[in-house]
């Protein structure tokens, strides 16, 4: 929220005016300049969620314990690659697997959202 209410206190006042004067109306004023100017925010903050909703890790151990939750359901992947690396059945390679599938997840979303960010400078 401090990065948007940052991005949102950069917009000048004066392009919101300018638009005023030439008789567009809020919701114009809003999609025409707000949203574009706020975009490459949008696009950070997007990414840097995405990155961390795989890495979630603690929550699931602690409230879920040995299992991921019931059922297994609430399993991500750090999770499994911990339960199958320190497991018992010590099942390294598939844990490191999971690990390069885990980096693979994520550097796609980072390139992902730095192409997205770069057609915005053009």
């Amino acid at each position: 929220m401090v990065f948007y209410l940052a991005a949102l206190g950069n917009v000048p006042a004066s392009f919101h005016e300018a638009a005023a004067l030439d008789g567009a109306g809020a919701l114009r004023r809003f999609t025409s300049i707000t949203i574009p100017q706020v975009k490459p925010m949008m696009l950070l903050v997007g990414t840097l969620s995405a990155v961390s909703a795989l890495r979630v890790f603690t929550e699931v151990y602690i409230l879920g314990g040995e299992g991921g939750g019931p059922g297994g359901g609430a399993r991500t992947l750090p999770f499994l690659i911990r339960q199958a690396g320190l497991g018992f059945a010590g099942e390294t390679g598939y844990a490191a697997a999971v690990s390069i599938l885990l980096f693979l997840l994520t550097l796609a979303f980072s390139l992902l959202g730095r192409r997205l960010s770069k057609g915005d400078e053009e």
